[in-house]
């Protein structure tokens, strides 16, 4: 089996170099692997597209969400991706493998099982604007708050990890308020509301501890869906608990959904992002976007 590893370097907060040698050395103990450092943004795309063309089999993403997530965009054309994918989770959320049972903890493992591991299938979802731009995310989505604080994660730079996103959080909280209207097609039911924000998951948990979506299951052709109401700031900071555990899906001011399509279409700018990274600015006039779920789309090695 032929193996490429992209690794980003400026994972975790330009941590993740660290691991390079590492890495190197446990892989020998397996077999050979080729691996190359991103240079730039959008890097890992390319070289995931390009190690797929040159017939590597399993093409693996050394970073975080990020990282998967471009890596995901390289290797899925149409409706499958080229090359199983594997996760090498040194970044600051690892969301993604999370959700797959990818150890987080144990990078011995997370290299052990790329050799020996078993592929899964998991579903991706396709999110497309009135502008015609498109990604694929394959973990989560969120519009409204739930974006501002991964727009404010990015210029926090003295922590990481999950104090890093609930720092964000708690910035949100405290400066960002807006409940834009919103008509919503889950698949054929029309919602018509309100919003302080609408987070999806194809994998249960998102910003590195938060269980927005904590029964979504990666291969069920279902895109799990968290829709909030407008809230006061003391019943935000009383449910950030609950979303850390995943107990606020009781509570009255949230409805989740199952769906395999949704359509949105707001009376202002949406703040968007898709598996951590903006898709959308408030300045990128961003008003309608239509997220469909994709089977099956990728076999990822666990």
């Amino acid at each position: 089996m032929r193996i490429k590893i992209i690794m980003n370097p400026w994972s975790d907060q330009r941590q993740a170099i660290q691991h390079k040698s590492q890495i190197e050395t446990l892989v020998k103990q397996y077999g050979t692997a080729d691996l190359v450092l991103t240079e730039h943004s959008g890097h890992a795309v390319e070289l995931a597209r390009q190690a797929a063309n040159n017939g590597y089999d399993l093409v693996v993403a050394a970073g975080g969400d990020g990282t998967v997530h471009e890596v995901v965009n390289g290797l899925v054309r149409g409706d499958k991706a080229d090359a199983m994918l594997g996760v090498l989770p040194i970044g600051s959320g690892n969301d993604f493998a999370f959700g797959l049972g990818i150890p987080l903890d144990n990078l011995e493992t997370a290299v052990a099982r790329l050799f020996q591991g078993q592929p899964r299938p998991v579903d991706v979802a396709r999110i497309e604007d009135e502008h015609g731009r498109y990604e694929l995310f394959d973990n989560n989505f969120g519009l409204g708050f739930d974006a501002v604080v991964v727009i404010r994660s990015e210029a926090i730079t003295r922590v990481r990890g999950f104090l890093m996103y609930f720092l964000a959080v708690l910035q949100t909280i405290a400066l960002y308020y807006q409940t834009p209207h919103v008509d919503i097609w889950f698949d054929d039911e029309k919602v018509s509301q309100e919003t302080l924000f609408l987070a999806m998951g194809i994998g249960p948990r998102g910003g590195g501890g938060f269980l927005l979506t904590p029964d979504a299951v990666s291969n069920d052709d279902l895109i799990d869906s968290c829709l909030v109401n407008p809230i006061g700031r003391l019943t935000m900071l009383g449910m950030l608990g609950q979303a850390i555990k995943g107990t606020h899906i009781h509570s009255k001011h949230v409805t989740m959904r199952k769906n395999k399509r949704i359509r949105i279409q707001a009376n202002m700018p949406l703040p968007i992002h898709i598996d951590g990274e903006v898709f959308a600015y408030p300045k990128d006039n961003v008003r309608q976007v239509t997220i469909t779920s994709i089977p099956a789309a990728l076999k990822v090695m666990v």
